[in-house]
């Protein structure tokens, strides 16, 4: 009796050293991360709409209230960038821990929205420049956040 009595507390310590092990190897081995991984896709087209925004509001500047700064002459940029913007927006909303840069994508979405509507009634240039601050604010704003997490934080 006494026999298995050791054997059955050696038994019992043993499997609390193994327990203690394993959740030391299982909580210490795994990093919590909050928000999803840095994307080189995400970060290279933030790169070129904000490349695409700044050429726009170049061309703007030279024709604005003119007919050449008319709507219809930039329908190829608006159209461009809703594909751009539509395709981030995929790849944002598609990845899990993301909310913060699927806010940001769909501030930028509907300030595009804005921005295209307010051109149809006819942009001026006193306007652009808010705009166009507006735009380097949001863009860089998802560059600065999608740097940090390739750094990690």
């Amino acid at each position: 009796m006494q026999k298995s009595m050791n054997k059955f507390l050696l038994l019992h310590k043993y499997s609390v050293e193994i327990i203690l092990f394993l959740y030391l190897i299982t909580f210490t081995a795994c990093s919590v991360k909050f928000i999803t991984e840095y994307d080189e896709n995400t970060d290279r087209t933030v790169s070129d709409l904000q490349r695409k925004f700044e050429t726009f509001f170049i061309s703007a500047e030279k024709v604005c209230g003119t007919p050449e700064g008319d709507y219809s002459h930039f329908e190829n940029f608006y159209d461009d960038i809703k594909v751009d913007l539509t395709l981030l927006e995929l790849r944002v909303n598609a990845k899990s821990k993301n909310e913060i840069q699927i806010e940001q994508v769909s501030l930028l979405k509907k300030s595009f929205d804005d921005l295209k509507k307010l051109h149809k009634l006819g942009l001026t240039k006193e306007q652009l420049a808010p705009i166009r601050t507006g735009f380097n604010v949001s863009l860089t704003a998802i560059l600065k956040f999608e740097f940090a997490k390739r750094r990690g934080h």
